[in-house]
């Protein structure tokens, strides 16, 4: 009885110990977190007074101090510190940092069921004026150098919207990767850069420069071409830190999807583009996640395959050559497009690519300021550019312009078949484009719904717009969560 009494009196004087060792770190922590709280208070209003004299920097600073102390400790302070850092960015005309954090404030307030306080914040969010800040994207293709700039909006009700506020390309042939090409891209990245930066007022940090999948093929058959590149665009930056991406095919018609088609047509769309390097496509299973295809047949990459092995052939007989080698391709096509079950029960295709670009010029000129909605392709369109591009050449690239009474129109008509025939595409490139366009329009009609085709003229630079678009959207939600 005795032993039972002793064991009984150490059990009780354990949870004894246990008991005031748990309370006397309570204590401490409630200490502790009192501490923190107090400091990052003085903290808080020492922010606001470096606010008050536009001290911005030094704001920033005492409030992310503020906000590291409070963080986890107490939801409420927490807030208090996410709508301070909202006034801050609000002061700098800096309207997504401040619609982030007024977010962040009215999702704690909410949490804690202070009604007023998030009402108040709300009201205040709701009256921000909506502003426009530019981003800019640089896609280095296989046939040259294209520069985006985005306007992109942030807006409490619609959230990041965005337009396309100027495009512009230099074509430079980097895929040829000779010592003079390489030169002048890295030339034209430097000259777009600058267009950006300085008579577009483009920030530096809101600039990305990207190398086309298309592009990446090419390298990819010659060693050490790619860090050549990419180190002449450096030195000719004359910023060896500056990043350059490479994107994959399949990213690349990502993201044309997520720019071209309207999200109500996700579901019943598809889309293919057919490049310089590469023709590459896919549709969108959901926002996030893309069903791709990809073939090594763009434009000027199929004619060298032609050429390769016609090297001496007239036209003609290159003609001729082009006709066979693209019943490989159609044979490619075919095998691919009918693994993928959504290529046949869409019914929207969506095409991207000089090639469209150039038969919608050259046969439909009154079509020259439709710019940024789908214009649709018809089956006998593409069969007649084909027949033409070998038989009656010289029709083709001198449409009739009489017909145009809109003198505007007829001018930016003009221009384009004259860009066209000087600086993009020669008859050759006409006549293999055409064929891979035709051969690919007929192996994605072949089985399933019976599709439309769509071009939206200025969709050559819809992938970069959603690069950029994704980039923004991907860190405006982070740092609301």
């Amino acid at each position: 009885m005795h032993n039972h009494n002793f064991s009984f009196n150490k059990i009780t004087l354990n949870m004894k110990k246990i008991l005031l060792s748990f309370l006397f770190a309570l204590c401490s922590l409630a200490i502790c977190t009192a501490q923190d709280v107090n400091t990052a208070l003085r903290y808080l209003k020492i922010a606001n007074t470096l606010r008050e004299v536009k001290q911005f920097d030094q704001s920033e600073d005492y409030l992310n101090k503020a906000l590291n102390m409070v963080r986890g400790r107490s939801e409420y302070w927490e807030a208090a510190v996410y709508e301070n850092l909202g006034f801050l960015y609000r002061d700098q005309e800096n309207t997504l940092e401040a619609s982030r954090n007024f977010t962040k404030a009215i999702d704690l307030y909410k949490k804690l069921k202070m009604a007023m306080s998030e009402k108040a914040i709300t009201q205040l969010l709701d009256g921000m004026k909506e502003a426009e800040e530019l981003y800019a994207g640089i896609d280095v293709g296989s046939k040259g150098v294209k520069l985006s700039i985005i306007g992109v909006t942030v807006s409490p009700k619609k959230g990041l919207t965005y337009t396309l506020k100027k495009s512009m390309s230099i074509n430079t042939e980097p895929s040829a990767l000779t010592p003079q090409a390489i030169k002048e891209t890295a030339q034209a990245v430097k000259d777009l850069v600058d267009t950006a930066t300085g008579r577009n007022n483009v920030i530096s940090d809101r600039m990305f420069i990207i190398l086309s999948s298309g592009l990446k093929q090419a390298t990819d058959k010659q060693a050490g071409k790619e860090a050549e590149l990419i180190a002449a665009m450096k030195e000719a930056l004359k910023n060896p830190s500056q990043k350059i991406d490479i994107i994959s095919a399949e990213d690349e018609a990502k993201f044309g999807a997520l720019a071209m088609v309207a999200p109500e047509l996700h579901i019943s769309s598809s889309l293919m583009d057919i490049g310089g390097g590469n023709m590459k496509g896919g549709y969108l299973l959901n926002r996030n996640k893309f069903e791709s295809v990809n073939f090594p047949y763009g434009t000027k990459a199929f004619v060298k395959i032609v050429k390769k092995k016609l090297p001496d052939a007239n036209l003609e007989e290159y003609t001729k050559g082009v006709n066979e080698e693209v019943k490989v391709v159609g044979e490619e096509l075919s095998l691919e497009l009918n693994r993928k079950v959504g290529f046949k029960n869409r019914k929207n295709v969506f095409l991207l690519g000089g090639i469209v670009f150039v038969m919608n010029a050259f046969l439909h000129p009154e079509r020259a300021n439709i710019v940024g909605r789908p214009v649709e392709v018809s089956i006998d369109d593409v069969r007649k550019f084909r027949q033409m591009s070998a038989s009656s050449y010289e029709e083709l690239i001198n449409p009739d312009f009489s017909r145009i009474t809109d003198p505007a129109i007829r001018q930016v008509a003009e221009e384009d078949v004259k860009n066209i025939t000087t600086k993009i595409y020669n008859q050759q490139d006409i006549i293999a484009g055409a064929a891979l366009l035709e051969t690919l329009i007929k192996e994605m009609n072949r089985d399933g719904v019976q599709k439309r085709f769509y071009f939206i003229k200025g969709g050559d630079v819809a992938w970069i717009s959603g690069y950029v678009f994704k980039l923004i959207s991907d860190e405006y939600q982070t740092k609301k969560e």
